[in-house]
């Protein structure tokens, strides 16, 4: 339970401030660049999505991610 929500921050982390997907999609429908796309654009509010996602997938699939984004989280912490 503890990796799911663990993969579920690094995951949205890495969405909204490395990928910037948000951003991304605003370009590509023509959105303004000032209106929120939630929650794709907010951390805390993609986590808990992620999170309740992750709840009903293997374990493994979270372990995955954990490791994945943890990874990235934690090199762009370091750097």
């Amino acid at each position: 339970m503890l990796i799911a929500a663990i993969a579920a921050f690094c995951t949205a982390y890495y969405i909204v401030n490395v990928v910037q997907l948000h951003m991304a999609i605003k370009r590509a429908f023509k959105l303004d660049p000032v209106k929120r796309i939630k929650p794709i654009d907010c951390i805390q509010c993609l986590s808990v999505w992620i999170a309740l996602i992750l709840l009903f997938l293997p374990a493994d699939v979270s372990q995955v991610l954990a490791v994945i984004f943890g990874a990235g989280f934690i090199s762009a912490k370091v750097q």
